[in-house]
This record gives C-alpha cells, sequence and structure tokens, in this order.
C-alpha cells in the first residue's frame, strides 16, 4: 500500500495575490478548477487558483473516471496521471439489489482517488503558469464594467484581489452562487446526501477492476479499490435515514442483505459528508463570473458521470473565460450557458432517470434480475454516459 503524502504547493502569499490585476480567478482546485486554471493558463490568462483547503485532501467522491473521462483526459495530454499513478483499469460493475445481482461490462475507465488526482491536477495547473493559493477562502464583493473584486481570507490575513474574470468552481456547497448578484442555488427537496469512506480492508470475494454498487430502500453505495490498495466506497443516503441511523450505519444496513463481499466494520469507518447532491445555480453564469463543476449544477452520480462532467466542463470553461479576459461582451455569459448545456444536459438527463429509478426498490430488483440475465439491455446506456465528447480548449 503506497503512503498518502502532504504537500503544500502553493506559489504566492496572500498578500502578493493582492498586488495586481489577474485575467482569471478560479476559486476551487477540484477537477473543474485545477483544469480550467491550467488550459486558461496555456491560452496565456494570467492565472489564479484559490483553494480554502489544504492540498491533498479527501472529497466525497466514488473516484471512477470513466472512459468518457479517460478520452478527455488523453485529449488534454494529461494520460501520463494515470499511468503514474498506477491507477487500476475498471472494466465492469456487479449491481446488486435485495438478493439479486447482475454484472455489467464497461468501457475501460480507471480508478483514481480525489486525494491524488486533485493534488497532482492543481500541479499541472502551476506547470502551465497559473498561480495556486491554498487555505484560503474567497468571497465575491461585487463586480463592475471591467473587473471583479474577491476578498481573500486566510486566518487573519485578509486582502482584496482585482480579476477581469472568475471562475467558480467551488462546489456544491460553495458561496459564490450566494454571493452573485442575479444567481440563486435550488436544492431539490428530495436530494439524497453524499457520504464516503475509505478501508484499507479488501473483502473476500472482491474482484478488482469492478465497481461493486449495492442498491438499497435508504440509498445506493458504491465501492471500488484504487491506486494506493484502499476501497474507497461512496454512498447516496436519504436524509431520513441518515437523521435516524447516521451514515455507517446506513449503509451497513444497505450492505446487510448483499449477495456481494461485504466491509467489515463499515459502520464505524471515518465518514465524510456533502450537502445535498442535486442541486443546480441559476443561470450558471453573470457579469465576469462562470460557474463550473459542481458549483453550477449537480444530480446523483451513478457510475463516474461526475468526474467526466467537469473535466469536460473545466476545459471547456477555459477557452469562454479566456475570451472575456481579453475581450469582454455581455453575451458570454449567455453563450457558456449554451455551451455547457450543449456538453452535459443529455447526459445529465438521463443520468437522473436511472438514479431515480433506484429509488423504487421492487422495481429495481426486477431490472437487476433481467439485467442478470440479459445484461446487452444496458449497454446502450452505458455507451452513451461514455461516448467521449469533443474537449472545447483553444489548445487543440
Amino acid at each position: 500500500m503506497m503512503p498518502r503524502e502532504s504537500t503544500n504547493d502553493e506559489t504566492l502569499s496572500v498578500a502578493d495575490a493582492g498586488r495586481d490585476v489577474w485575467d482569471i480567478v478560479v476559486v476551487g482546485a477540484g477537477l473543474s478548477g485545477s483544469i480550467a486554471a491550467r488550459e486558461a493558463a496555456r491560452l496565456g490568462s494570467r492565472v489564479l487558483l484559490v483553494e480554502k483547503a489544504t492540498l491533498p485532501r479527501r472529497k466525497v467522491c466514488g473516484c471512477f473516471l470513466n472512459a468518457n473521462a479517460v478520452a478527455s483526459l488523453a485529449a488534454l495530454d494529461l494520460t501520463s496521471l494515470l499511468v503514474t499513478s498506477g491507477a487500476p483499469a475498471v472494466r465492469g460493475v456487479f449491481v446488486a439489489a435485495g438478493r439479486r445481482q447482475a454484472y455489467l461490462p464497461l468501457p475501460t475507465g480507471a480508478a483514481l482517488s480525489r486525494f491524488w488526482l486533485d493534488a497532482h491536477l492543481s500541479r499541472e495547473a502551476t506547470a502551465a503558469g497559473a498561480s495556486l493559493l491554498t487555505r484560503t477562502e474567497a468571497h465575491l464583493v461585487g463586480t463592475d464594467d471591467e473587473r471583479c473584486t474577491l476578498r481573500l481570507i486566510r486566518g487573519a490575513e485578509e486582502v482584496e484581489i482585482r480579476s477581469r474574470i472568475v471562475v467558480a468552481a467551488d462546489g456544491l456547497a460553495g458561496r459564490l452562487a450566494r454571493e452573485t448578484q442575479g444567481c440563486t442555488q435550488f436544492i431539490n427537496p428530495r436530494s439524497r446526501i453524499g457520504v464516503s469512506a475509505a478501508t484499507s480492508h479488501v473483502p473476500e470475494g472482491y474482484e478488482p477492476g469492478t465497481i461493486q454498487m449495492v442498491v438499497g430502500r435508504e440509498g445506493y453505495i458504491g465501492s471500488l479499490q484504487v491506486e494506493d490498495g484502499r476501497v474507497e466506497i461512496a454512498a447516496a443516503l436519504d436524509p431520513a435515514a441518515m437523521k435516524r441511523w447516521g451514515p455507517g450505519e446506513t449503509v451497513r444496513r444497505i450492505f446487510e442483505h448483499s449477495p456481494l463481499p461485504r466491509f467489515e466494520g463499515v459502520g464505524d469507518l471515518s465518514w465524510q459528508g456533502t450537502t445535498p447532491l442535486s442541486c443546480r445555480t441559476t443561470p450558471p453564469a453573470g457579469r465576469r463570473i462562470f460557474f463550473v463543476g459542481d458549483a453550477a449544477g449537480y444530480i446523483e452520480p451513478f457510475t463516474g458521470e461526475g468526474m467526466a462532467w467537469a473535466i469536460a466542463s473545466g476545459a471547456a470553461v477555459a477557452a469562454t473565460a479566456h475570451e472575456a479576459a481579453r475581450h469582454y461582451s455581455a453575451d458570454l455569459p449567455r453563450r457558456w450557458i449554451a455551451e455547457r448545456e450543449r456538453l452535459l444536459r443529455g447526459r445529465m438527463r438521463l443520468c437522473r432517470l436511472v438514479t431515480q429509478s433506484l429509488r423504487y426498490q421492487r422495481l429495481t430488483e426486477l431490472n437487476v434480475t433481467l439485467l442478470g440475465h440479459l445484461p446487452f439491455l444496458a449497454t446502450p446506456v452505458i455507451c452513451w454516459l461514455n461516448r467521449p465528447r469533443p474537449i472545447a480548449s483553444g489548445q487543440r
């Protein structure tokens, strides 16, 4: 098992960040944020990437890069990350509901923890010329015809910085949507809660290179062995069950009757949670600010779609933000909204239908029984969700 490193690769101080006008400030160094910062820097913009946490850090995520995500990384010349990390190839998913199970082949993807991936993507951004500031909160003060003003806070340090454009990649719980005039954040009241934990215990019978998915009345769970030998367990859980039992016990109850390999002590793991998974920012752009990744909108994931969407939209927004920093026009927010719809809307709609169907246990059990006998019936959905889309970036 590989040791988990802890590094801080920031390239300037809070005070230094306030001494000049940036072309683009990207808030949030997750997948979409780091890729947006890297691609915009490669296009020639002066970019500051701001992250509130210390890198590397864990995130609530299933850690599966599906074939669409792998193809996007290749288009961005980032396949080396998969090779360097030793990310295991993933070629199938076991789905269980009740006592029924089915195996569905997948186009080849990869298993890579966000602990490793986010840290190395931020390094790719700084290698391309972006500046990185960690352990720092960013708040939007206001915008005018020329620039945005943000307040950076780290402990007792506080400074206002100026930027021609802001890319908001601050996630599900991000503040920038609430601080942007004319933008509203909507949360689906029936949305499930995301939780995750990692364990070094690999249960007997677990097949490497596969996702193990268990669907129950209280939610669904996916588990996957990643590059360092640990198994990442991620779940989307009903809020009522979470309130009654907590994340660990709810996950244990879902696992309890599954025919798939069981994890010992799953209820005692250190669980990390999110805000509700299904939300959207409307509109996902404002004057001189573009929302991307989970900050723009998110639905419950199924098998790696969220990571694929983050990579594609991060690359796409870079070109728009670079253009806006050079020659801003009032139609650019509308153009970004249309581009994001083109990239993601159809896939999000299909994923929403799949995840909503998982709320009906009897229907899910019947579907899993059918797929156990006729797995090819899932092929159209799997192919659609994994089909690569061209990466929109000025570098290609």
